[in-house]
């Protein structure tokens, strides 16, 4: 590699290396998707509200990556060593299939409580339905936002608690989310109406249920329609955060199940070679093979890659002996003596191809060459008396040696 070749890679390399660099400290653009993950720490995750959920309920907040039919499974034997835990599930969506909810239900029955915030319940394990509730939407004008690229509700949302000893305490300020879905029918003699949605217009201030306590067997639901006020944005910002805290704080102090799977999924390899990898002994001999493959095609690679030596190709010593010959005879100008070499060369191929014994060439050898060859005698006869003819001249032209050679070579293409 020549100088200027290496200080191009080197340059190229630095350039590199500082665009890295810049990307890395550059600051990042705020992702506000709807992740309601218990492992984002974006404005809409969750993760600062679980670690905050800890200090909460002292009992623990486990995560879990199980559907809620799994779940329901493995209560049995926590419901008898500890006793019931609280599940809560925050989601943007409530779809679960009707065997998740009839394993909800059944767990709810028994003396857990369950904590359900979502914007839209449906699914075939529609929980409302089961419920005998239904909900609502009330559209609240917004504006775009170019600083976070997402719409701005105008109006701030107030949302406050109509139980005691809340009732009617310091209300809860939103001003980002989706708060605008709310509880329109729902059981009076089961439910409690525990917060409420504020909104005044023209005519008055409107209250519309927000969330809500109804009794299930030995345990009770509560639902709620603003998950985004269960979120890291919501937790940071004071006029927000209140809410949180006094809704979880209306739970019993019992273990919590934190419901991952309905976002995230199952934690897990999701590759059908997920059994191998969940393996310990097979996992090494998996990866093993796959270091063992990758240095086996580097090797190959590096072994058929090496230099082939060029090689020169054999020459045709017979042509440049021919070639040489002919310039030799080209420039003397002996064309008797090549008229008798031509004349001998020919007698020798014909001794060797049709096998003959004796080489005396008179009239037995002549028909025997006739018989053989199947070329009438006469043209034989006439053969060899124009070789014995210009094996002993003294002189010959060059047109009688060009005849020579037509005649020669058209009895040697007649030669079977």
């Amino acid at each position: 590699m020549s100088k200027g070749e290496r200080t191009i890679v080197i340059g190229t390399v630095v350039v590199v290396l500082l665009i890295l660099l810049l990307q890395t400290i550059a600051p990042r653009e705020t992702n506000w998707t709807e992740t309601f993950s218990a492992h984002k720490r974006s404005p809409w995750g969750c993760e600062l509200v679980v670690e905050r959920a800890r200090d909460l309920f002292p009992q623990g907040v486990t995560l879990s990556h199980d559907p809620l039919y799994l779940t329901a499974q493995a209560r049995p034997d926590t419901i008898i060593s500890s006793g019931p835990v609280n599940h809560i599930l925050i989601d943007e969506q409530a779809s679960w299939d009707s065997l998740d909810l009839t394993h909800l239900l059944k767990m709810v029955e028994q003396g857990d409580n369950a904590f359900v915030a979502a914007r839209q319940w449906w699914g075939t394990g529609n929980l409302l339905d089961t419920l005998n509730i239904s909900s609502d939407y009330r559209w609240t004008p917004s504006e775009w936002s170019e600083e976070i690229n997402t719409f701005v509700h105008a109006d701030t949302t107030v949302i406050r608690f109509a139980t005691q000893p809340l009732r009617w305490d310091s209300a809860s300020r939103f001003v980002r989310g989706d708060h605008d879905y709310m509880f329109e029918r729902f059981p009076i003699d089961s439910t409690e109406v525990l917060a409420v949605k504020e909104k005044t217009d023209s005519t008055g201030t409107h209250r519309y249920p927000v969330l809500l306590r109804m009794r299930w067997g030995k345990g009770q639901f509560y639902l709620c329609t603003t998950p985004n006020a269960f979120t890291n944005y919501a937790l940071l910002r004071p006029e927000a955060r209140h809410f949180m805290e006094a809704t979880f704080a209306l739970l019993p102090d019992r273990p919590v199940i934190w419901d991952e799977f309905y976002k995230t999924g199952r934690m897990e390899s999701s590759t059908p070679l997920r059994f191998v990898l969940d393996r310990t002994p097979l996992k090494r001999a998996y990866w093993t093979m796959i270091v063992l493959l990758a240095l086996t095609i580097l090797v190959h690679a590096r072994r058929r890659q090496r230099a082939i030596p060029v090689l020169e190709p054999v020459r045709n010593t017979s042509r440049d002996f021919a070639e040489t010959i002919g310039r030799m005879y080209y420039f003397t100008g002996d064309h008797a003596d090549l008229a008798r070499k031509m004349c001998l060369y020919f007698k020798d191929e014909l001794r060797q191809r049709l096998y003959l014994r004796r080489t005396v060439w008179d009239e037995e050898d002549i028909a025997t060459i006739a018989a053989r060859t199947g070329i009438p005698i006469t043209e034989w006869q006439s053969a060899f008396r124009l070789i014995a003819h210009y094996e002993t001249a003294p002189h010959v032209s060059e047109e009688q040696l060009m005849q020579l050679n037509r005649s020669l070579s058209r009895l040697r293409e007649r030669i079977a």
